[in-house]
């Protein structure tokens, strides 16, 4: 019965905007690259700021006015603004989660894990007198290990902050970007986190969990994309076909060496192979020209790394059963993915109020995965009371379906560790946070988990057959650079 609920809410997420769009037409000086919740935030600094698209409501502001409230912050120091004015952005955040599990799962137990990172931009326009070309670097400092890895077992992270099992200073993004045709073409290179580009609703990221954070789980881990901090030698091209429209191309090494590194051996001797994901979108999205913003998108990624045999070792022998080193799978690993969101209710547009439905679908399109598809659906409220207008209630369904070969694998591992059951076949979890907006660039997040069917690929050693599993957690989200005055980074991981 849920699975039933979480396609057919799917679906009417999915031609909800079709059937809005057909009263439309194209805003001006509006690009295809945000959605709801990032175009409001960047609405409040100023039409210079306008990176969404969409159409004028009847209902609405008329094009280019401001909102009337903004999200209170402290006040910018003129040491930040020259050196904003002077073209160099400053990123510093630190989220810190603690999650813990009450019943179900491997073990009960809880967890801490966090991350910090410093980085900057910097205009080379406002700095050199290079048109449209920047400058991105962040450093990153991983620390803790998340519950999944240690106590509930999951494959879905219930921290989704966990990207690196190895507490160290690491050099993430480094690259050097460029636009032109009017910010319709824009290009990257360098070192990069290839989930950057590709994947991504950033009203999916009101949550604790790593269901759909920054990306859904099964981006994130099944497609041969590498996670920030762990970049890769790669390169990007994202070109605006029309005003509401755009195709992204990529082509990034896959190199599992850099996890456990200082990020800063840029050797391509370790690298693996390859991976090449495209993705096209269509939205309208810009808060000050449409009433209901919404977008829509879906991708197609291959990836040539040899895969690790979920079930088999080098003798053709059950890996789980008889041990051994796995075998190694030179099949393509290839997929594709949909998804979007839409604003459905927004009483004022002078407000960030809003309600805001999603949802998704990614498919692997091979088996030598712990995971074959991932489907989810959700909302996000912002301003469920209307003295908490930036606060943020949502609600999270992601439903995963093991492959048959890690379902078999982990069934023989149990029956090995003496005892009984097979896995079930789809697990889902459901993650209900709260984000409380003390002051702008810092958030409290208390989250509420509950994962029926829950899988143990994390731990597979085990005896123990999984029972449905609770988790209360909380997050702490401190935006250094927004809280100081510089400008939010742009939506990533």
């Amino acid at each position: 019965m849920a699975r039933k609920s979480i396609y057919l809410s799917l679906i009417a997420m999915l031609l909800a905007p079709a059937a809005h769009a057909q009263n439309t037409q194209s805003a001006q000086n509006s690009g295809p690259n945000a959605n709801w919740a990032d175009a409001y935030t960047l609405a409040q600094n100023g039409p210079q700021q306008n990176i969404g698209n969409g159409t004028v409501d009847p209902s609405s502001r008329p094009v280019g006015a401001q909102p009337a409230s903004k999200e209170p912050a402290l006040p910018r120091s003129k040491l930040v603004q020259k050196l904003l004015d002077d073209g160099v952005n400053i990123r510093a955040s630190e989220i810190d989660q603690y999650a813990k599990n009450t019943t179900g799962g491997v073990k009960q137990g809880s967890h801490n894990v966090g991350q910090f990172y410093i980085g900057a931009d910097f205009d080379l326009g406002k700095i050199f007198g290079w048109s449209g070309a920047s400058f991105h670097f962040t450093a990153y400092r991983d620390y803790g290990l998340s519950l999944n890895a240690l106590v509930t077992g999951t494959y879905n992270k219930q921290q989704y902050i966990y990207k690196n099992a190895f507490p160290r200073w690491h050099l993430g993004l480094f690259s050097y970007e460029q636009k032109a045709f009017d910010d319709r073409l824009d290009v990257q290179i360098g070192r990069l986190g290839s989930t950057t580009y590709f994947g991504h609703l950033v009203v999916n990221c009101q949550f604790v969990s790593a269901n759909t954070c920054g990306e859904p789980r099964m981006l994130v881990s099944e497609t041969g994309l590498s996670l920030l901090p762990s970049a890769t030698w790669g390169g990007n091209v994202k070109f605006k076909t029309t005003q509401n429209t755009y195709v992204d191309v990529g082509a990034f090494e896959v190199n599992p060496d850099v996890q456990p590194s200082n990020g800063l051996d840029w050797e391509i001797k370790h690298s693996t192979g390859y991976t090449l994901p495209i993705e096209f979108g269509w939205a309208q999205n810009d808060p000050k020209t449409v009433q209901y913003p919404f977008e829509l998108k879906g991708g197609v990624y291959e990836s040539t790394a040899p895969l690790t045999d979920i079930n088999l070792n080098t003798k053709g022998e059950p890996l789980g059963m008889d041990g051994g080193t796995a075998a190694t799978d030179h099949h393509i690993r290839d997929g594709f993915y949909v998804m979007g969101d839409k604003v459905i209710w927004r009483p004022d547009p002078d407000s960030p109020r809003s309600f805001n439905v999603f949802g998704g679908w990614v498919q692997q399109l091979e088996d030598q995965e712990i995971m074959h598809q991932q489907i989810y659906t959700g909302f996000v409220m912002t301003g469920p009371f209307s003295f908490r207008p930036y606060d943020t209630l949502g609600l999270n369904i992601s439903e995963f379906e093991l492959t048959p070969e890690e379902q078999a694998y982990l069934a023989e591992v149990r029956k090995k560790e003496g005892g009984t059951g097979v896995n079930a076949l789809h697990q889902t979890d459901y993650d209900l946070t709260y984000s409380i907006h003390l002051v702008k660039g810092l958030e409290l997040m208390p989250s509420l988990q509950y994962i029926v069917h829950p899988d143990n690929s994390s731990l597979p050693k085990t005896s123990v057959l999984p029972k449905n599993l609770f988790v209360y957690a909380i997050s702490l989200r401190v935006d250094i650079g927004v809280l100081l005055g510089f400008r939010p980074a742009a939506a990533n991981d």
